[in-house]
């Protein structure tokens, strides 16, 4: 880490020292996410409208193989291009989901030096990372309901239900980030895996299929996997779709798990980390 940057960041943190608890932590997040926006597109000709152009990107080019090449058609969802739709509720959770674990996983290793030289809360790094893809987030969700009103897909009353599948969505990436933030601070292997799952995980939930296309008696097993519960939960709450007996649950379960747990996880090793720094 340069000079420049290591007294930028000190500032920051001296900054939210007079703060106290809550304050401080909020403190230290806004300057450090504001400092992430600020780094992540420094140099780039689009800038912050990158933040619009690859998920855009990444639905076209989708929409394009499997569901113009490919032609993928999607039972019991009634709209003349219901697979842009249903691509998009993927995606809308897809994108920053993988957006935040793949810059979270490195977080607490990228600033190592950083956190031995200038004390703060080392769960900061990984919830910067999170708070990173929320504008990716916002830009998904924003797109999916405009194209599903303008598809005649709703409103519907069960759009009520969104703000909480957000929160459950952010809850879920943070405890998980926290894991394996720590994980591959401890173990450096961890990154490389999480690497190869995410692109394994992707056909793993219903995004780029739809869940009829599969035969009926695996459908319980989406139910283990907890990125594919978030996504046919928003197909079931957005567009309507028919999703396996006790999603819902389901998904309840895997936000305690992964969020109480890996903030469990996270708190229980810091004795450890502050040791290795």
């Amino acid at each position: 880490m340069n000079v420049k940057l290591h007294d930028q960041l000190q500032a920051g943190v001296s900054r939210a020292e007079s703060a106290g608890g809550a304050k401080r932590a909020w403190v230290l997040w806004r300057y450090w996410l504001l400092r992430e926006f600020k780094t992540r597109y420094a140099g780039s000709v689009l800038g912050l409208a990158w933040a619009f152009v690859q998920p855009l990107a990444s639905l076209a080019i989708f929409y394009v193989l499997f569901g113009l090449i490919l032609a993928v058609r999607v039972p019991g969802l009634a709209a003349s291009n219901g697979y842009l739709l249903h691509l998009l509720a993927g995606l809308a959770i897809w994108l920053p989901f993988t957006d935040a674990i793949g810059r979270g996983v490195g977080s607490l290793a990228a600033y190592e030096d950083f956190l031995r030289k200038q004390p703060m809360p080392a769960e900061i790094l990984p919830a910067v990372s999170v708070g990173g893809s929320l504008l990716v987030l916002g830009i998904g969700y924003g797109l999916l309901l405009v194209l599903s009103v303008g598809q005649g897909v709703g409103p519907f009353l069960s759009w009520a239900w969104l703000p909480l599948l957000v929160l459950a969505q952010v809850v879920l990436t943070f405890g998980l980030t926290l894991v394996l933030s720590m994980a591959h601070f401890l173990w450096r292997d961890v990154g490389s895996t999480v690497a190869v799952a995410l692109q394994l995980g992707f056909y793993l939930a219903p995004i780029v299929y739809p869940l009829a296309q599969v035969p009926e008696r695996f459908h319980i097993l989406f139910l283990l996997n907890p990125v594919a519960c978030l996504v046919l939960a928003v197909q079931s709450v957005v567009l309507h779709m028919p999703v396996p007996q006790g999603t819902g649950w389901a998904l309840a379960v895997w936000v305690v798990l992964l969020g109480g747990g890996g903030w469990w996880f996270f708190r229980s090793m810091k004795p450890v980390l502050g040791e290795a720094l």
